[in-house]
Formats: C-alpha cells, sequence, structure tokens
C-alpha cells in the first residue's frame, strides 16, 4: 500500500507512521508533507497512491486547500482533533474521519473499509479516477456507483439513478425513490460513466430517460423537464441541446 502523510507535528506523523507500518507491514511511505504550499507542488508531479493520511490545520492553512487546488487522486483519511470540519471532509473525497489522539482500533477500521471499497470496485480504490487517457475517463459497463454516505459504503444501482446535479459546487445523484447522495465525482465524470440512457440536458443536470414524464415548451422556446419524482430545480434543455434531446428522448 503506497500511502502520504500530511502532517506538520513530527511526533503525530512520526506516530502514525509506526502505526500503519505495524497494522500494515506492506505500506510504503511514499511522502510526508507538512504545509499546505509543499503538498500542492509534490501532487502536481506526484505518481498515484493508495491512501492519504491528512490532518485539516495545517500552518499555512487547511489541507482542504490542497484538494480545491489539486483534486485529490486517492482517498483521504483526514486525521484532526475537531469534529466540526466532518461534512466538508466527506466533501473532499474523505474515505474517514479520525479524531486525535487516534488508536490502533481507528486505524484498523479506516484499514478494514479501504478493503471493502477495494473489494466493491473489484480493483483499487481509485482505479476508475487512474483510468484517465487523453483527458477523457475510460467508459466501462458498470452496474453500480459507490457511494461513501457517512461510515457507510452503499452501492447504488446505475439503474436506480435518476439524475444528477451540481449544487453549490458539490454533485449529488438522486435515485428513483427521492434518496440523495453526495459523491466526488465531476458531472463530466458522470457523463461518461453513465451510459446512453442519461442525457446532459444543460451544465447542472444529467437525467435518466426513465426519469422524464414528458417536456413542454416554455419561454424563449426552451425545453422543460416534467419529472417523475420530485424535485425542487426547474430543469430545462438548452436550445443547443434541443434536437439532440428529441432524439435521444426517442431511443
Amino acid at each position: 500500500m503506497r500511502t502520504i502523510i500530511i502532517e506538520d507535528e513530527d511526533l503525530t506523523a512520526e506516530d502514525l507512521c509506526s502505526t500503519l507500518k505495524r497494522l500494515e507491514p506492506d505500506m510504503q511511505l511514499c511522502a510526508r508533507l507538512t504545509s499546505v504550499r509543499e503538498a500542492i507542488t509534490y501532487f502536481r508531479t506526484a505518481q498515484p497512491v493508495d491512501l492519504i493520511f491528512s490532518d485539516i490545520q495545517l500552518g499555512d492553512g487547511e489541507s482542504f486547500d490542497i484538494f480545491k487546488t489539486i483534486p485529490p487522486k486517492a482517498p483521504v483519511v483526514f486525521c484532526t482533533a475537531y469534529n466540526q470540519y466532518m461534512m466538508e471532509a466527506f466533501q473532499h473525497f474523505g474515505l474517514d474521519y479520525i479524531l486525535k489522539p487516534f488508536s490502533d482500533e481507528s486505524i484498523q477500521k479506516t484499514l478494514a473499509k479501504y478493503r471493502l471499497l477495494q473489494q466493491a470496485f473489484n480493483s483499487t480504490a481509485l482505479e476508475m479516477v487512474h483510468s484517465v487517457s487523453n483527458n477523457k475517463i475510460t467508459e466501462r459497463t458498470k452496474k453500480s456507483l459507490v457511494v461513501i454516505h457517512g461510515d457507510k459504503i452503499i452501492p447504488v444501482q446505475i439503474s436506480d439513478i435518476a439524475l444528477c446535479y451540481i449544487e453549490l459546487d458539490n454533485v449529488f445523484v438522486k435515485t428513483h425513490s427521492g434518496k440523495e447522495y453526495l459523491i466526488n465525482k465531476t458531472l463530466e465524470e458522470m457523463e461518461h460513466l453513465l451510459g446512453d440512457d442519461f442525457f446532459r440536458v444543460n451544465r447542472q443536470h444529467i437525467l435518466n430517460r426513465t426519469a422524464i414524464a414528458f417536456a413542454n415548451l416554455g419561454l424563449s422556446r426552451k425545453l422543460v423537464i416534467n419529472l417523475r419524482i420530485d424535485h425542487p430545480t426547474k430543469i430545462s434543455v438548452s436550445k443547443e441541446k434541443y434536437q439532440v434531446f428529441i432524439q435521444w428522448l426517442e431511443g
């Protein structure tokens, strides 16, 4: 397991490293980074790793600033003495959230969650993110999307997804039953992943054909979509996609 530790306290970093090596003998520490600036510089050219352990409060800012600048290419385990950052942590590819002082048991649970995620993807936890070629994600035939919801790893069937949408710079999926999940993917990644039964009608929404009840012409001759499920946002098809959307709707 290739690992990176982002921690500005020497004793904490040494303790974490020794704990990981004791619990995971094959663990390879690729780098120990101590600041936001150092981490951003490192990740610009770094080779892919399997897991990142990161403190949140660093001397020159919060580690979230790192991942806003350089999207992580591995799950991140956030280690902190504070619990108020939990929601934001899971919005930045957070696999787990460990409160300091950590214990062997808390680290072991995190490693178990990582292995479960590996099994769910039937490869490495970030194989799908690493499969980028010519700036396009390799398309695959997948039946489910794995989401992290709190401390649970949930497989969501692709056919159960009614729509994907952006809200406050976060991407969500909503199922036909109305359940919503925050995901660590861009709408562009979802567009390539979901397949031909889904259509990106505008910059904010991707729709499943089966979620559409009907469409009608609104102002400015835009098509307004009426869904089979409740959704608070009015969804319309951009004029430039009108004809392509009609063809897609016909199957």
